[in-house]
């Protein structure tokens, strides 16, 4: 009894060392993958880095670029502000002549009534025109072009 109580132990032990041999070899392959694994994340490591500075200095290189862009827009607003003023002035200047123009059209109309409502009807119409009434007409064509080109350019 004693022998087959010894062969019993010495069974379970061989069981157990079986057992022990199976997960050892488990394991080892875990730390195969586990070893894979770093080398294949240490790589990955260095790639981000050097992904990392390859964006630094693209930022880098971007932000001079719009360093650069900035000093050339500012110039350009700035020369676009001295355009516009000039051109402020100039539509002014413009618009005082239209006035005068029209004022001068208006004074001549009421002249040419004037001048048509003393004489004759038979006599005004053998009459060539005045050289006024030339000067009224086209001033009143000048006039009316000029009001189309302003508004035209203003829509």
């Amino acid at each position: 009894m004693g022998s087959v109580f010894g062969l019993l132990i010495e069974l379970i032990v061989v069981v157990l060392l079986g057992f022990t041999v199976g997960y050892c070899i488990l394991l080892d392959r875990r730390l195969q993958r586990l070893r894979a694994d770093e080398k294949s994340m240490r790589q990955t490591v260095v790639d981000l880095g050097l992904a990392t500075e390859r964006a630094e200095k693209a930022i880098d290189g971007l932000r001079s670029g719009i360093r650069d862009w900035e000093t050339v827009i500012g110039g350009r607003i700035m020369e676009a502000e001295r355009a516009n003023g000039l051109l402020q002035e100039t539509i002014h200047s413009g618009d005082e002549v239209l006035d005068r123009i029209s004022r001068i059209v208006t004074g001549a109309r009421k002249a040419m009534t004037e001048i048509e409502t003393h004489q004759a009807p038979e006599v005004a119409r053998h009459v060539p025109p005045a050289p006024a009434q030339t000067t009224v007409a086209a001033a009143e064509a000048f006039l009316a072009r000029t009001r189309q080109r302003t508004l035209g350019q203003a829509a």
